[in-house]
Order: structure tokens, then sequence, then C-alpha cells
């Protein structure tokens, strides 16, 4: 957890702590939230010089995020938007004997993505209980992701090209579901995203004599994100 993500948690536990009463459930209320996430992919198609790799290992680091919303309430239904600055990292693992056979028994290739981007979802949102300052919700909707390329970042490791560049879609779309827990201001969210389409436009790599090609390297695949937030409402 790095200071900032730690400053922000605690900030919205002393709100909580100072200003916890019954919610009054107004027309509309605003709020912050932060939180973490795990990434992983849903690999459709991976390729090494034209030769399938079907046997590999996801690491999925640690992500975090940083939100504010808008909410509108009628009734026990609310719809929600956000803005939320995002970054996601992920690594996958595979043996580099199986698309070099001349490779080390222990010789390992690396791809890792680190996507950084602003996020725009819209919920639609049911409360399941409301007693008092306690409240549990399920909620649901799409979410758009627009990549900041210039701050994203891919690394490859073990390939035999000199230069390798990936073209992630500066758009990317997923439907997210969840559940949110609240004490008085004070909530939980925990939710899970799957992703509607390939997020790779594809790899370029350049040989030792600087000739390009789109087709030695093949990298597509799926994001799906579980996720877990703390924030306050005002």
């Amino acid at each position: 957890m790095n200071r900032r993500s730690a400053a922000f948690l605690i900030l919205c536990f002393s709100f909580a702590c100072t200003f916890a009463r019954q919610r009054d459930y107004t027309l509309f209320n605003c709020g912050v939230k932060g939180g973490f996430s795990s990434t992983f992919y849903e690999v459709n198609t991976l390729e090494v010089n034209g030769i399938p790799i079907n046997d590999f290992t996801t690491k999925s680091e640690i992500s975090s995020f940083y939100t504010f919303f808008l909410r509108s309430n009628i009734k026990r239904h609310y719809l929600q938007a956000e803005a939320s600055y995002n970054i996601s990292n992920y690594t996958l693992v595979f043996d580099s004997n199986l698309w070099m056979p001349t490779a080390q028994p222990d010789e390992l290739s690396v791809i890792g993505t680190k996507i950084i981007g602003f996020e725009v979802p819209l919920y639609y949102g049911y409360h399941l209980l409301r007693e008092g300052p306690y409240g549990m919700s399920l909620f649901i909707g799409p979410k758009a992701k627009f990549v900041l390329t210039n701050l994203s970042k891919h690394t490859f490791e073990n390939f035999p090209y000199k230069t390798i560049e990936e073209t992630i879609y500066p758009i990317n779309f997923s439907i997210m579901v969840g559940l949110g827990v609240n004490i008085s201001r004070f909530f939980f969210d925990f939710s899970f995203e799957y992703g509607l389409h390939n997020i790779s436009n594809g790899l370029t790599t350049t040989d030792v004599k600087d000739i390009p090609s789109t087709k030695d390297l093949i990298f597509d695949r799926r994001k799906n994100v579980l996720s877990f937030s703390v924030g306050f409402m005002f």
C-alpha cells in the first residue's frame, strides 16, 4: 500500500467516525472513495513466431483507484455516475522453450502491463436493506475507460526481437456488478468488472535488421477486475 492510498483510506475513516449518524436519504448525494483491485486477463490468443502459447502463469499485482461520484436517489433505487483515476498492473509468464526449443529449461518469457487511465462508470443500484444507519445494495452498469497512453507501460522480457511496441485501444468498455454495504455515511463496495472486448490493438516488433512486423507476436485479451473500495458520502 503506497502512502497516498493509505492517507486516502485514513481520511475516509476519519470522516466516517466524525460525522457518523443516521443518513438522510436526500434526492442527491456526492462522495469520494478509493480502493484496490486485482486485474486478471482472459487470454484469447497468445502467439510467438506463429506458435500458440497455452501454458502460462498470471501474476495479478495490486492496483489502485481514486473516485468522485454523484448519486440520484428515488426511494430504494439510485443512479450513480463516477469519475475515477485508475492504475492497473498485470504480468504474464511462460516457459521460453514453448516457442524456442533451444531455450534453457528454466528460461522464462515475461509480459508486463501497466495501464493508467480515467474511468467513467454509470450504475443502477437497488437498496436490499435500509434500516436506520445500516444499508446494503446491489448495483450494475457499464464502464468506459479512457487510457492515458503516455503514462501506460508495457514490458517484454526474453523475446527474440529488437523492439516490441503494443497499442492499447484508447477506450475500453466493460460491465460491472457489485455489492455495497454502508454504516451511516461510511461504506464499502465489492465489485466485479467483465471486459467486453479485446483491449489490444496489436503489437509491432522489429528484428535486428529493423524490419517491422505485426504478426510475430500476438497477445489478444480481455481485462477482468475484482475491486474493493471504501468511501464517504456527503
